[in-house]
């Protein structure tokens, strides 16, 4: 028997793959790392279950529970949502005890205002990031979890409140514990994690320059994931802090590091607009884009050791001045042309793709020097850093679905008069509130359901068969044990890692411990039919009430975008700041494709392009308010700049508007190049022209996104969009 298998695997697909890969293989091949996070926090939970009951605590698997809700995949991760997850508890046990005191015996006084306290902290955990906003999300459903129980005993809520937060007390202390018990070194470990992802990063970002500098430009979704990597960098580079030290020049510096590595790619994506806007060249631009691309392509080699670093930066320093005398080299070609109008054209060309050349090696000057962190160079990482930018809309969003379905929860329980309907309206409040930050809802939703369903069926086998024969703390724990280590290897497992944190959660919540007595099988059937119902009712709402709208949200984004577009023509102060820019575009694009995963859909593809368009130009229109403050800016090249500003800003133009405004200010500076004698006037005229002709080569390859007519129509049918 043992051989047929052995022979089935050697001749199968199995055999060609490597065995983590295996399907399954987090089960039977996990790696060192998870058996470790998994174990941990097993011995963590069943600790803090230990406790309970020797306090004789009221409900002790909560403290089990919230070991396994803080339980994160890095220290920074779980201390940061430990300490939120307190902040979080407390805010929930002071607004459960003043809702229940206000509103002892009105209850619909009570149920409306609970539902507008958890809409409100659901809005606010919108427009913050990370872990804050799970504390905003804790002090919702806490309240609605303590407020609920306390319904029946109006005159106990401050021994349940309180009961409520010692069970979080110790499960966030075991945890922490057991963390620090398995955690070598902290700090230099997470110095060392950090930089390896930056440079992972940098790696990704420089693999798509290099394609773009020899003209070959990287499929788009491939620099669409570089700004998704670096924006999950910059979420994890906080996690990063806790274990380092939030005032450290290396976390400074690191957050400095990716907001340049989005600034580069917008570079590059111009870079990419001007080499195909002037394809005639001579060997004089071919020359420096060569050795570009040699640098580039041994440059992550490079920045493995930190001692190279210093190096790489001065061949880069090297680089940049052999661009500059290039530049100048098109000036002395273009003079020495004379009345040769192809050999002027010539030497123009290699000027414009020259110049933006030196913008984004001049970009990834600041990347070295803060990826370096020389910390005895006055560096200003605060100036780099993105920019997170609130959702308004989507808070609002949230706020009004979580109150409504809070309100549609306690109308049913009232109608119904369920025995365990507080038990619903909880766990209600926990779905909507908890999820309702995400981008696609209803996966998330989806997902968490499926684990609390895994986590009812498994429960059976210790509820029925193993807790009634159980005579001590020990036989309990060993029934509990396999199932909670089993859900930390799959917490893991990025396929499973969703329905795995629901399993984690509510498995012990369904047993029904308690030093005095256990479950009965009708109690069990009332509890699980209570979670699953409010699971279940959450999916629900997420489907029904305001759900994720792909072609409402790619026209408030746009309209955000182009609006930005105005801001700019009009020199909104704000507006000018590149990494405010940069962070505007890239966070509606991040929101799209999180919600479409891997396969995005035409219409969302169209909107992502034009998007990546929109960011492109917004960043040189930026380029040319500082080249035309610029002195050696003409005064007849300053105006008619000016007049294309004033026109872009007046109203939101069509796209054959936008073109010829733009067409008009090229030919006019072009003119004016031309005619003009002064070698800085000159530079800073084809500098101009160079960030116009990005902007005229993006608005005539996005069509479709910049004409009102023509997009909705792609809203409507979304074959359009490929067209």
């Amino acid at each position: 028997m043992l051989s047929t298998i052995k022979t089935w695997v050697v001749n199968s697909a199995l055999n060609r793959r490597p065995i983590a890969e295996w399907p399954l293989a987090w089960v039977y091949a996990p790696k060192p790392g998870d058996i470790e996070f998994a174990l941990r926090n097993t011995i963590a939970a069943l600790f803090a279950l230990a406790i309970a009951f020797w306090w004789e605590l009221g409900e002790p698997q909560w403290a089990a529970m919230t070991v396994w809700i803080v339980a994160q995949g890095s220290r920074g991760e779980s201390l940061s949502k430990g300490r939120w997850r307190l902040v979080g508890t407390i805010l929930g046990m002071v607004s459960a005890i003043s809702l229940v005191a206000v509103f002892p015996q009105q209850p619909w006084l009570f149920l409306p205002v609970l539902a507008l306290w958890a809409g409100l902290c659901t809005g606010l955990a919108t427009l913050v990031h990370n872990f804050r906003s799970y504390a905003f999300v804790l002090a919702a459903y806490t309240c609605a979890i303590i407020a609920m129980d306390a319904s029946a005993a109006p005159h106990h809520v401050f021994q349940i409140a309180m009961a409520r937060g010692t069970y979080i007390f110790l499960g966030v202390i075991c945890e922490m514990v057991a963390g620090m018990v398995f955690s070598q070194d902290l700090p230099r470990q997470a110095r060392k994690i950090m930089r390896a992802r930056l440079l992972d990063a940098i790696t990704s970002a420089t693999a798509a320059v290099y394609d773009i500098v020899r003209e070959e430009p990287p499929p788009e979704s491939d620099v669409r994931a570089v700004y998704g990597q670096t924006l999950t960098l910059h979420d994890q580079i906080e996690f990063s802090a806790v274990e380092i030290g939030r005032n450290e020049h290396s976390v400074q510096y690191a957050y400095a590091t990716t907001g340049i590595l989005s600034r580069i790619m917008s570079r590059a994506l111009g870079l990419k607009a001007r080499l195909a806007a002037v394809p005639g060249r001579s060997r004089v631009s071919q020359t420096i884009l060569i050795r570009t691309t040699e640098f580039l392509s041994a440059l992550p080699q490079r920045l493995a050791l930190a001692e190279d670093v210093p190096e790489a930066r001065d061949q880069l320093d090297e680089l940049i001045a052999q661009c500059v005398h290039a530049i100048g080299v098109t000036l002395e070609n273009e003079n020495a042309a004379g009345d040769d109008e192809a050999a002027r054209t010539l030497a123009i060309n290699d000027r414009i793709a020259l110049q933006g050349l030196r913008l984004i090696l001049g970009e990834y000057h600041m990347l070295l020097t803060f990826f370096h962190g020389d910390e005895q160079r006055k560096l200003r990482p605060a100036h780099y850093r993105l920019r997170h930018l609130p959702n308004w809309r989507a808070a609002l969003h949230n706020g009004v679905r979580t109150s409504a379905a809070i309100v549609l929860a306690a109308l049913i329980w009232e109608m119904t008069a369920w025995p365990s309907g507080a038990g619903f309206v909880s766990f209600i409040a926990v779905v909507c509130g908890r999820f309702g930050t995400f981008e696609n809802t209803v996966l998330v939703s989806n997902q968490f359901f499926y684990g609390a369903c895994v986590a009812v069926l498994v429960s059976t086998i210790p509820v029925f068969l193993m807790i009634p024969v159980a005579s001590s703390y020990g036989a309990l724990a060993l029934a509990l044990g396999p199932a909670m280590f089993l859900s930390g290897l799959a917490l893991r497992n990025p396929g499973t890692a969703l329905p795995a944190a629901s399993f984690a959660t509510f498995f012990p919540a369904i047993l029904g411990l308690d030093n005095q007595h256990r479950m009965d099988e009708i109690t069990w059937f009332n509890s699980s039919m209570a979670l699953l119902a409010g699971l279940g009712g959450g999916v629900l709402v997420f489907r029904c009430v305001l759900p994720f709208d792909e072609k409402r949200v790619c026209r408030i984004m746009r309209l955000r975008v182009l609006t930005g577009l105005s801001d700019i023509g009009r020199g909104v102060r704000r507006s000018l700041d590149d990494n405010r820019w940069i962070g505007i575009t890239t966070q509606s694009m991040q929101r799209l494709i999180r919600y479409a995963g891997r396969n995005v859909p035409p219409l969302v593809d169209t909107y992502l392009h034009g998007t990546l368009a929109v960011m492109t130009m917004g960043r040189n229109l930026i380029h040319l308010r500082r080249v035309n403050a610029e002195p050696t800016m003409p005064d007849d090249a300053r105006a008619a700049l000016e007049d294309m500003f004033s026109r872009m800003a007046t109203h939101r133009l069509t796209v054959e508007e936008l073109r010829a405004v733009v067409g008009d200010a090229l030919e006019k500076l072009r003119r004016m190049e031309a005619d003009q004698n002064n070698a800085a006037s000159r530079l800073a005229l084809t500098d101009a022209i160079g960030s116009l002709l990005i902007v005229s080569t993006e608005v005539n390859g996005n069509e479709l996104f910049f004409d009102d007519r023509k997009f909705d129509m792609a809203m409507l049918l979304p074959s359009i969009a490929t067209a």
